[in-house]
């Protein structure tokens, strides 16, 4: 009976993906009668801005990605590799870094990329009269705050020594790969497009328009909400891109099987297929498919700033959820109950700290902490994501089993970030990519941080994930995060709920996808091609 309603399911969602679709499919992974390489890529939530350092969202990263360049990126594995830099060294005692250019990068306008590029980029974005969401993730750099906000004019310490030379002094001797991933998404900007320009000019969108960048790809045309296109960069300096036109299409969940299979897309890129599709993607000759495990996860927000979510009160509510069955109805067992934002694949990962489920210990810590029961919490939800609205009306039941009432409000993706910097939430479910650095999730739990949604005002989670990070070994610094999930468990300032495996597809006539680093917000699609 499910394979009857999941084959007419997808049936109608055929028709609609045919009915509906901008692109035809010979637009898509064939090559054109113009003799072009297109490849069509779905992403699950469009991109919020076309203004790299404005973001805090994946989606908006992978776009971009395709225009600009940075420093480093992150594969699957951990390991990182060069961008626009070729290599890199820290000092002696870890508190510096040094970056080494390409000398042969170009900006899309012809006008060579230099140190002093790099050095204009992060002045930009620590500049706190620029709308710059994203420089949360400069905070280790000497001279700017925990936010990422430059102390004075130009006071964070980014130095060109040379013209493809450029030294990053630190706060404080740390750990020289948590600081390399923490920055891999902070773009490089032309200086000589944005020199002397406003502030009120920089924020203004105008200036992001027709972009002009050292990415793989051009800036071509795109509908707001709907698609982006690119063409390939012909100079790009790791080697022009094997496809002539790199199209990115809005896509949600239900409809991604069926683009694949009417070739109306080509690619998952970030996204994933619905896990009642699964068997039915499998059995596709058309399609290469791959079920990854990632460090991607989703967590429950808590406002920990509401009188009434008190530490004893998040606690029993942390406790109440069925992780389980989250991952078994929801994901198929595609994925892992987790308690903190480590899972069982982190070297740095506690064991000892256990994923708890305990409703009847819960409803007896509400009413020990006097909880007001007859309150409505209010639960924001990102719209248009299938799995995340499942997720939480199972949320809403289990709640509802230890007498807390909420309301899920489902709002787009750019109004839940914004409630929730704002504090207007009580509850909210968001993702993150995750990565096998132990310190990630830092810039979620800091005060002064624009993603700390959960609106921590103490600082005892970041200090131990500063501790850790101010050790040279693994050794050395294992004990602090294995602290560090204790506590998280114990303040619980949201619910870690489970990661999730990207059920990912692709055309098998499109090749050179290393599908396991799309998580890592690492496409690299100047090595990707089209056969046949």
């Amino acid at each position: 009976m499910k394979k009857t309603s999941r084959a007419i399911s997808l049936a109608t969602a055929l028709l609609l993906a045919v009915s509906a679709a901008p692109v035809s499919a010979a637009e898509s992974v064939a090559e054109t009668a113009e003799g072009e390489k297109v490849v069509t890529a779905a992403i699950s939530t469009a991109w919020d801005t076309l203004m790299p350092l404005n973001t805090t969202s994946n989606y908006t990263r992978m776009v971009v990605d395709q225009i600009y360049d940075r420093l480093t990126q992150t594969k699957a594995d951990g390991t990182i590799e060069g961008r626009l830099a070729t290599s890199w060294e820290g000092n002696e005692d870890s508190t510096a870094v040094t970056f080494h250019l390409a000398e042969n990068a170009v900006w899309s306008d012809g006008e060579p990329v230099t140190a002093d590029d790099v050095v204009f980029s992060y002045q930009m974005y620590s500049d706190p009269a620029v709308d710059a969401k994203s420089r949360y993730h400069l905070e280790y750099i000497a001279g700017v705050d925990e936010s990422g906000a430059e102390l004075s004019e130009d006071s964070i310490e980014v130095t060109a020594e040379d013209d493809y030379t450029v030294t990053f002094n630190l706060k404080s001797s740390m750990y020289i790969d948590t600081f390399l991933q923490d920055n891999d998404t902070v773009y490089i900007i032309p200086k000589h497009v944005f020199e002397g320009k406003t502030a009120e000019e920089i924020n203004a969108p105008d200036l992001w328009a027709n972009p002009v960048g050292s990415g793989p790809f051009i800036y071509s045309s795109d509908i707001n909400g709907e698609r982006i296109e690119f063409v390939k960069n012909e100079n790009y300096f790791l080697g022009a891109p094997k496809i002539d036109r790199l199209i990115l299409r809005v896509t949600d969940s239900a409809s991604m099987l069926a683009g694949l299979i009417n070739g109306d897309i080509d690619v998952i890129g970030y996204g994933s297929i619905l896990t009642d599709d699964w068997e039915l993607a499998n059995e596709q000759e058309n399609l290469v498919v791959e079920s990854v495990p990632t460090t991607s996860y989703s967590t429950l927000i808590f406002n920990t700033q509401k009188e009434y979510l008190t530490e004893k009160v998040r606690q029993a509510l942390n406790m109440s959820i069925n992780r389980q069955v989250l991952v078994d109805g929801l994901l198929l067992g595609q994925g892992e109950v987790i308690v903190t934002p480590f899972s069982s694949a982190s070297p740095y990962y506690n064991e000892n700290v256990e994923v708890w489920y305990d409703p009847e210990t819960a409803k007896t810590m509400l009413q020990e902490e006097n909880f007001p029961f007859d309150q409505t919490l209010k639960f924001y939800i990102a719209s248009g994501n299938s799995i995340t609205e499942r997720c939480a009306a199972l949320i809403e039941q289990d709640f509802a089993a230890v007498g807390v009432k909420v309301q899920i409000e489902q709002v787009d993706f750019s109004t839940l970030m914004s409630n929730m910097q704002e504090g207007k939430h009580d509850l909210g479910i968001i993702g993150s990519g995750g990565t096998l650095d132990p310190s990630e999730s830092r810039e979620m739990i800091a005060p002064g941080s624009s993603v700390n949604f959960a609106q921590l005002q103490d600082t005892v989670l970041s200090d131990l994930i500063d501790a850790g990070n101010a050790e040279l070994t693994f050794e050395a610094r294992k004990p602090y995060f294995d602290e560090y999930q204790e506590k998280i468990k114990e303040i619980s300032p949201m619910a870690y709920l489970y990661t999730r495996n990207t059920l990912s597809a692709y055309n098998k006539r499109v090749t050179g996808l290393d599908v396991a680093s799309f998580n890592c917000l690492n496409w690299s699609t100047w090595n990707w091609d089209v056969e046949g």
